[in-house]
């Protein structure tokens, strides 16, 4: 077989093929595997599991998977370090099963089978054993060393994604937690910053040029450094087409009262926004074409985290920039307005969420998006906070639009009204909370 098929032609096979087949044509024959290789491996998405961390070495052992490698998805959530006695176990599994049966309720769908008392043993045992091997990993810095390596051989890495809280992670790739039964979490503190400074660290060493960097939710902290290591680092990402980041403004959740306060942080991320650290970051980015910057939380206490000017330089324009995603700022509609008319020519994909108008009206802001943008997505979603203009009294605006992941006809209509022949403004004081 391996004489008959020219390597050329077995390349342009797999082309064609997606990524499960790709994995079967590699099992026929060391000609099949090596072409698969080039293939197979052009996006690595791994775990902080002792089991992924092995796999991530192997590939970049591998002559030529370690050459393909275009993708790179750092999955940064761990189990609780503090361990479960079995009886907390079997009170966690009687949790999940009602949850299982509640869903299987409204689904109508069967329940999973119940797991037995030696099953549940030895889910108890592996969850054991893996808190303990995840323990001895961040222990030995075993997860940076490891990363370090296998960044350094992967020549052709254009992509890094770390996902912590479940953002920018695709749906496919099988937990290695799943033999646990306990769902893994971000319980490193602070939030996504040991995985992502571990990710950008072996970037610089390896002096590698990425297109594409998407990091979320990370603790604001991730900032804290001296200014000169941070410039200097960053400074390797002025190639990026792409920047989204999530970041994240703490929360405390007190389990005595079962009370959850979100933004805790709000005000020592504010301070640091106000050195212009991240703003001349994403400056600098000349190619951008694709920027999100989202906060995780605003406070009731403290307000919002960051102002337009603290992300996006006054008066600068990207000439490239086609998608901006903003949420949890505040800002002025005719600040927000200006920034989007020097990008009109180039921006076809917009997303605001969660976004505060300190002493202006929402329902003056959208007509003149609508008019002086030519969009062709739009996403205005979250709390929408503003003051009702051209009246004699002081009123505050309120709309509750959703998430994408939510329906809401309201923010369906809204969306649609930015981007199709739609006359009149959805939001009005009749669908809206004007005090």
């Amino acid at each position: 077989m391996d004489a008959i098929i020219p390597p050329e032609l077995l390349c342009i096979i797999c082309s064609f093929l997606d990524i499960e087949d790709i994995r079967r044509f590699r099992l026929c024959c060391k000609a099949f595997a090596d072409a698969g290789a080039c293939f197979a491996f052009r996006e690595v998405v791994f775990y902080l599991h002792h089991h992924d961390l092995d796999m991530l070495r192997s590939i970049s052992l591998h002559p030529i998977a370690s050459k393909n490698v275009r993708s790179l998805v750092y999955v940064g959530h761990t189990l609780d370090p503090t361990k479960e006695t079995l009886d907390d176990f079997h009170k966690s599994y009687c949790m999940i099963r009602r949850a299982e049966m509640y869903i299987a309720f409204r689904t109508g769908e069967a329940p999973p089978p119940v797991v037995g008392e030696q099953q549940l043993q030895m889910l108890y045992k592996n969850y054991e054993a893996t808190v303990d091997r995840q323990e001895n990993i961040i222990w030995n810095n075993a997860d940076i060393s490891c990363i370090r390596e296998a960044i350094s051989r992967f020549t052709s890495l254009q992509e890094v994604t770390m996902s912590c809280d479940f953002w920018f992670l695709k749906n496919g790739r099988k937990s290695p937690f799943e033999g646990c039964l306990l769902k893994p979490n971000d319980y490193l503190e602070p939030t996504g910053c040991r995985q992502l400074d571990s990710l950008l660290s072996a970037i610089f060493e390896a002096d590698i040029k990425l297109r594409r960097l998407s990091a979320g939710s990370f603790s604001w902290r991730f900032f804290q450094k001296p200014a000169a290591e941070l410039s200097r680092a960053l400074s390797l990402y002025t190639n990026l087409t792409c920047l989204e980041l999530c970041i994240d403004t703490g929360l405390r959740d007190d389990r005595a009262t079962n009370k959850l306060t979100v933004g805790t942080e709000v005000p020592e991320c504010c301070r640091m926004l106000e050195t212009g650290l991240l703003r001349n970051f994403i400056k600098s980015l000349t190619q951008l074409r694709t920027l999100h910057v989202v906060f995780s939380w605003h406070s009731e206490e403290h307000g919002y985290p960051a102002r337009l000017e603290n992300i996006m330089e006054p008066k600068h324009r990207w000439g490239h920039l086609e998608s901006l995603t903003l949420g949890n700022i505040t800002c002025e509609r005719h600040d927000l307005l200006s920034m989007l008319r020097r990008h009109k020519s180039t921006m076809k994909d917009l997303c605001l969420r969660d976004i505060r108008l300190r002493s202006t009206s929402w329902q003056v802001l959208l007509p003149k998006i609508r008019r002086t943008m030519d969009l062709e997505e739009a996403c205005i979603c979250g709390e929408l906070y503003g003051l009702e203009e051209g009246s004699p009294f002081i009123f505050t605006e309120y709309w509750d639009l959703g998430y994408p992941d939510e329906f809401s006809c309201l923010r369906e209509d809204v969306n649609d009204y930015l981007v199709y022949d739609i006359r009149r403004c959805p939001l009005n004081s009749e669908n809206g909370r004007l005090d």
